[in-house]
């Protein structure tokens, strides 16, 4: 090869190299002994960042974040359709303080789908552990979220029409637990929802033509000091809860339905498989609006302090 075009060839590699360092990934990583000084090689496995935020800035739409060793890996304003995931018996933390943005995993980009796969977000004078005001979807698995006690604030909150599934995870001690609205759809799975001070689960629209429909299987719910363990709530749309299978004790009311303005908005709560047992009130219905609430023969509902206060209606076992 001659030696101009030998030096043109070098010369070239050498002003691509660090542009291929640079460039995103779909697999990228965090570590305790990471640094954030690792964008310059996409985080890779030998060089992971320290911080979920920065290993986002690194991953192409549809990648993967992991944490491959325990550490608390910060706060993260989610833009694009990703997964962070913990590896197996690894604690990947996001402490959440008061002040700036106080929100553990924040998404609000439309479309974006999210997965969040092993974490320990916590609470600690912040307001939101997960919440979402935009976005196509978003899956919870094996997370635990705790510590958010302010009012107003909560767990998992998500407000607006995208597919939501959590599963096998540990909301609790939250002033709320999970609150899902405005359209959201999707399933609550093989979780537990423990010692929340303002409603377990709550399940609500508050648009005309909007339903927000949510399943709540194999899951207990224990503990709600101020309201509602089960709650679906409309104020203008409609809101529906399927429950099946599920443990629902020690709450001042256990499961309600509640449309609150009449001609409007409606509530809907099937029931089955379950049981209803030590809260001040086991079933609720009320409301101005148009509540049904379906009752499965085959529940326990038992030594509650009322086991049935409104309109509650009871179908042949299936």
């Amino acid at each position: 090869m001659p030696a101009r075009i030998r030096f043109a060839a070098l010369l070239a590699a050498a002003l691509l190299a660090p542009l291929a360092a640079q460039a995103a990934s779909t697999r990228t990583h965090v570590s305790n002994a990471g640094s954030d000084a690792n964008t310059a090689f996409s985080c890779d496995y030998a060089h992971p960042c320290r911080t979920f935020a920065a290993a986002l800035t690194q991953t192409t739409s549809g990648g993967e974040i992991l944490a491959i060793d325990s550490s608390g890996y910060g706060k993260v304003v989610i833009d694009r359709s990703v997964s962070i995931v913990a590896a197996p018996g690894v604690f990947a933390g996001i402490g959440v303080g008061a002040g700036g943005n106080a929100t553990g995993v924040e998404i609000a980009t439309a479309d974006v789908k999210v997965a969040l796969r092993g974490l320990t977000i916590t609470g600690q004078g912040g307001d939101y552990g997960i919440h979402m005001t935009g976005g196509a979807s978003l899956l919870v698995e094996r997370c635990a979220v705790s510590g958010f006690s302010g009012a107003g604030g909560g767990a998992i909150t998500v407000s607006t029409p995208a597919s939501v599934n959590i599963a096998d995870s540990v909301v609790h001690d939250n002033y709320g637990g999970i609150h899902l609205g405005s359209g959201a759809t999707g399933s609550i799975s093989s979780s537990r929802v423990l010692n929340n001070l303002n409603r377990g689960i709550r399940v609500d629209s508050d648009s005309v033509g909007v339903t927000t429909s949510i399943s709540v299987s194999d899951t207990v719910v224990s503990g709600t000091l101020y309201y509602v363990g089960i709650h679906a709530t409309a104020s203008a749309g409609t809101a529906r809860v399927a429950v099946s299978r599920a443990t629902v004790s020690g709450n001042v009311y256990g499961v309600a339905s509640g449309a609150t303005v009449a001609g409007i908005s409606t509530t809907i709560v099937d029931l089955a498989n379950s049981t209803v047992t030590g809260n001040n009130t086991g079933l609720y219905a009320g409301g101005a609006g148009t509540t049904h609430f379906r009752v499965n023969g085959t529940n326990l509902v038992h030594d509650n302090g009322t086991n049935e206060t409104g309109t509650i209606t009871t179908i042949a076992a299936r």
